[in-house]
């Protein structure tokens, strides 16, 4: 019984080391597992002890749990009762999972146990105890569970259970090591320390590799960072890790500095309003890590804290440092063996340029100790709210828009692209042998021709959305594609109620998601981060314009005013057009605002053009792809005397903006360059205030493109 005792404190502590950093995270915990990054454990297998492997242990065995409580173990344990995944994830590994004859209530749902495990007889949970008739009748010689310090249903199990006479292990891990030290335990309470010595020499070397690439960093390199819970609701107190936490302590491990470690609180994970935190590091903080058990919450929490202002008061927000970790089953910063691929997970967010990759780290760890293949699907949401999965990279990839295929050639990626819509031969920052890909049509009518691109062999197809909802065309894309199992990412203005972002920041969550898709995310948050810089500053220079300097603005296209396409009726920018969002964007009022139009592009005739904006609109936006004819419209309106009646022309307040998909030295408002417009567009209505757009133009191009301005 004693023996039985010490092993379930072994595996205490490793449960404690990620369960009791804090309330919010712990709740989240009950969060049921909706993905993997790796295909279910089914490969482990029970080792056969045999004369090279012999035990080491001699029983009975007396250990210290991480209760502080001897434990005596009379024998090998046989019939175990695990409440924790990651101690459960721990036993598989050396080869004991047969001996698991109950599992908490969490355990089903984690990716990383083997399947027979997973459909063990449910027991109950470290929080609100035990079904103790199931225990009985289950008749463990073990019990291993969290310990926190009698914060939850810990203590009581404990009494409950020596009151049964079975042994419990009360495991828990304050930092990174003490994972290593519970798979040591749990090696020898279980007889397995060889296997047990394999794994944690292996989390050992790890951790090493950190030590020496930490000792590396320059002093004037060192990082200041936050890391907090991603709250659900932005307007109540955010949970912090500060000094005590394991989670917190990886901060400090891979070379940085936790702010939080600079206060004093009663709890490792102190709740405070976004107030405070502000006060106390807003100027400090070069990088904003959230974590989440829920990809869906963390999600959404890191678009809600990128696109509020209020957060922009917090240096790294602005500036475009802010990243999220999955924590728990469904991801890496966990107890348990998982937890050193989330060390190099962290370390990649905060020291891109100096840690290697992470995904190798976890390759090694679950196929030569989890005995899976490692596999880690990426699933992505486009800008229609759709989610897709990704088993791996494309390979193969049709860009139907040029704006797309520039992000991949960002990225490094275009020369996966195997084929291109109509217009992607005219885009001039892509490459010769990019634009002379075999087109396949455009979206536009349905004008997609489908054998070409069956004879292509795509993987993916990477389309424009540009109405607010699927065109004809595109929901032709969406249809055939499926029929031929071809993935379909469409990205353009967003369903902002899916994606909670509108345009044009939806420019930077397409880069990231490519990023993702493509195994990128190093160069796509490179990319992403220097956009965000320059957009968190526009809307900051916007925030500072006095009231009484504000700008009512009209935007209309120059295609409407002369040329082939002009009718007589004039096309203006309304909700949901990138130009019109830019206007208010950049501190400006887009007069068609003040009406409610059934269309993004509206048109009037000029007289009623006149009558509705006429006296209010300070300034007259001329907007064109060609510069030609974008010359050409702005002199007709500053010469034709019926245009006089509106104010902007009278007091001579036309501005041209040259917005173009391809042409070079044009400014644009999707893609990578989409920064470039609304700095034209800045410009252009407040030149006091906002920087001309060229030089921003010339760094970006130079930067990710390798071109000269």
């Amino acid at each position: 019984m004693k023996s039985s005792k010490k092993l379930l404190a072994l595996l205490m502590l490793s449960v404690l080391v990620f369960s009791v950093f804090s309330a919010g995270c712990i709740s989240e915990k009950a969060t049921k597992a909706t993905s993997s990054s790796i295909k279910p454990a089914q490969n482990v297998q029970e080792q056969k002890t045999t004369p090279t492997t012999t035990s080491k242990t001699g029983y009975p065995l007396t250990i210290t749990d991480f209760a502080g409580r001897k434990v005596t173990i009379e024998k090998s344990p046989e019939r175990v009762v695990v409440l924790s995944t990651y101690w459960a994830e721990i036993l598989s590994i050396l080869g004991v999972q047969k001996r698991i004859v109950g599992i908490g209530r969490y355990i089903p749902h984690d990716p990383y146990v083997p399947e027979d495990v997973r459909k063990k007889p449910v027991v109950g949970s470290n929080f609100k105890g035990l079904n103790w008739e199931t225990v009985a009748g289950l008749k463990p010689d073990l019990i291993i569970i969290d310990w926190y310090g009698g914060k939850y249903a810990d203590a009581e199990t404990i009494k409950k259970a020596e009151q049964l006479g079975i042994p419990v292990i009360a495991l828990t891990a304050k930092s990174v090591k003490d994972n290593i030290r519970i798979v040591e335990l749990l090696g020898k309470v279980f007889g397995r320390e060889k296997k047990a010595e394999e794994l944690a020499r292996w989390m050992k070397e790890k951790l090493d590799e950190v030590k020496k690439i930490t000792s590396q960093i320059p002093n004037n390199k060192l990082k200041n960072v936050l890391m907090i819970n991603a709250p659900i609701d932005m307007n109540k107190p955010i949970t912090m890790y500060a000094n005590g936490s394991a989670w917190a302590s990886i901060v400090q491990l891979v070379g940085a500095h936790n702010l939080a470690f600079d206060k004093k609180f009663n709890t490792p994970w102190p709740k405070l309003d976004l107030e405070r935190i502000i006060a106390y590091w807003g100027n400090k903080t070069d990088v904003l890590i959230l974590t989440s058990f829920s990809k869906e919450r963390l999600d959404r929490a890191l678009s809600a804290i990128r696109t509020d202002p209020r957060w922009r008061a917090i240096k790294a927000v602005k500036e475009g440092h802010v990243y999220g970790i999955l924590a728990g089953s469904n991801g890496f910063l966990d107890w348990g063996p998982r937890i050193i691929v989330g060390v190099y997970q962290m370390a990649n967010i905060i020291y891109p340029e100096y840690y290697p990759d992470w995904k190798p780290v976890a390759k090694e760890l679950f196929e030569n100790f989890y005995g899976v293949k490692y596999n880690a699907p990426v699933t992505v949401m486009d800008s229609m709210g759709r989610k897709i999965t990704f088993e791996k990279p494309p390979e193969r990839v049709i860009a139907l828009n040029g704006y797309w295929a520039e992000v991949m050639y960002c990225l490094g990626v275009a020369d996966r692209i195997v084929g291109i819509g109509k217009y992607v031969p005219y885009d001039q920052f892509l490459p010769e042998n990019i634009r002379k890909k075999p087109t396949v049509g455009t979206t536009w009518e349905k004008a997609i021709n489908w054998e070409t691109v069956a004879g292509l062999k795509p993987d993916l197809i990477l389309m424009g959305r540009w109405k607010g909802g699927f065109t004809k065309g595109e929901q032709d894309v969406i249809e055939r594609s499926k029929e031929l199992g071809i993935k379909v990412l469409a990205f353009g203005i967003p369903d902002s109620n899916a994606t909670g972002t509108e345009m044009p920041y939806e420019n930077i969550r397409i880069i990231r998601v490519l990023g993702k898709v493509f195994d990128k995310e190093k160069r796509a948050e490179e990319l992403a981060s220097f956009l965000e810089k320059y957009y968190n500053e526009a809307l900051d220079i916007a925030s500072r314009i006095p009231a009484d300097k504000k700008k009512n603005v009209l935007v209309v296209y120059g295609s409407s005013i002369t040329g082939k396409y002009a009718t007589g009726e004039i096309s203006i920018a309304y909700r949901g057009s990138a130009y019109a969002q830019t206007a208010e964007l950049v501190g400006a009022h887009n007069v068609a605002f003040d009406y409610n139009f059934s269309t993004q592009y509206p048109k009037f005739d000029l007289e009623k053009l006149i009558a509705y904006f006429g006296n209010k609109t300070d300034i007259l936006i001329v907007v064109d792809w060609d510069a030609e004819r974008l010359s050409e419209a702005v002199e007709k309106i500053k010469s034709d005397p019926r245009w006089q009646q509106i104010k902007a022309v009278k007091d001579g307040h036309v501005v041209g903006i040259l917005v173009s998909s391809w042409s070079k030295n044009a400014a644009a408002l999707y893609g990578p360059r989409f920064v470039t417009g609304i700095y034209a567009f800045g410009h252009a209505i407040y030149p006091g205030y906002y920087p001309d757009w060229k030089p921003i133009y010339q760094e970006l191009i130079k930067r990710f493109y390798g071109m000269e301005g």
